[in-house]
């Protein structure tokens, strides 16, 4: 087994780790932290009484097990900075996920791999260090990467995004506190979401020595609680370019988890699970693509524990065979 240990355990990217792992049949969960130790995993999220008699410890680096396997990371954005190498030395051979955005740029000389298993399969097969991907950043590369390896490239690529509020953490805040969201629907960090810096920084990487075409993205809060939604216009200068959806088939023709789907996708049908609905539609010049993924699943907690198959010779599926959450 598999022993791993979640940083973090009492927010919604912790929730869905322990979710996942608790049924994970080659992981042993054998340690959470919180900022509130000394109590059950079960009194935080009842949802898994029965699962877990776990009480949770103190984060800190020196709390954790020197026998762990694993460890995830589900922390604010700029907390694992800061005690990375403590962890790092504490347990130099662990195999270290993390969820926040800290390693996803600039962190390769450090030995962090982008954990985006479509994208970058055969380095995550090797990688001690793994920083998943952000959740607008993975759908919108799932439904561009494909277009910057075909010929002739998007000479332009728009994004319009929309998220669900689960995305934005278990605290609230006054942009995501339910009576707010509820009834409304708005933009928000209009051409300058952080997301932006790490799709062009995975651009780079999948279609090296190609000149990338201009990203425009539009990210939108939803009154929905999960999903994003991320509807991408790949503009092309002439009208005939290839078949874009024998192309996306193809080139997702062994990964488990993207689905090439005839309609428009509803978020509905990838709720809780790993999976990604990509729908392609082609109009002069410009080839729209759809995609649609769980926020907290395929775009956080879900795709760290692909990334643990694959680091572990695991089958991809392995634990996560989910059925989506309807209605």
């Amino acid at each position: 087994m598999i022993r791993s240990a979640i940083y973090g355990a009492s927010g919604y990217g912790g929730a869905e780790l322990l979710r996942l792992l608790l049924l994970h049949p080659e992981v042993e969960v054998v340690q959470a932290t919180s900022r509130e130790p000394g109590r059950r995993i079960d009194e935080i999220h009842p949802g898994l009484r029965g699962l877990t008699d776990l009480t949770l410890v103190e984060s800190t680096p020196a709390s954790l097990d020197a026998r762990l396997d694993a460890v995830f990371f589900a922390l604010p954005h700029g907390n694992s900075t800061e005690i990375m190498d403590a962890v790092a030395a504490r347990l130099p051979q662990a195999r270290l996920y993390d969820l926040a955005q800290d390693f996803r740029t600039g962190a390769e000389p450090k030995g962090w791999v982008y954990g985006l298993p479509e994208l970058f399969h055969d380095q995550l097969v090797d990688a001690r260090k793994v920083a998943c991907p952000g959740c607008f950043a993975t759908a919108i590369l799932l439904g561009s990467a494909p277009a910057l390896c075909a010929d002739p490239a998007p000479r332009r690529i728009i994004v319009d995004a929309k998220t669900g509020s689960s995305g934005s953490g278990a605290t609230a805040q006054q942009g995501t506190h339910h009576p707010t969201r509820v009834g409304t629907l708005k933009a928000y960090k209009v051409f300058s979401h952080q997301h932006e810096t790490e799709i062009l920084s995975a651009w780079s990487r999948v279609a090296p020595g190609r000149a990338l075409p201009p990203l425009s993205f539009v990210p939108q809060s939803t009154p929905a609680v999960r999903g994003i939604y991320a509807c991408t216009y790949l503009i092309y200068d002439e009208a005939k370019h290839a078949d874009m959806k024998d192309w996306y088939t193809r080139f997702y023709g062994s990964s488990p988890f993207v689905r090439i789907v005839d309609e428009p996708p509803n978020v509905i049908d990838v709720r809780g699970t790993n999976n990604a609905d990509l729908y392609i539609q082609e109009d002069d010049g410009v080839t729209l693509v759809i995609s649609s993924v769980d926020n907290l699943v395929r775009g956080a907690a879900g795709q760290a524990v692909q990334c643990l198959n694959l680091g572990f010779g695991l089958p991809e599926t392995t634990g996560l065979k989910l059925p989506a959450l309807i209605p």
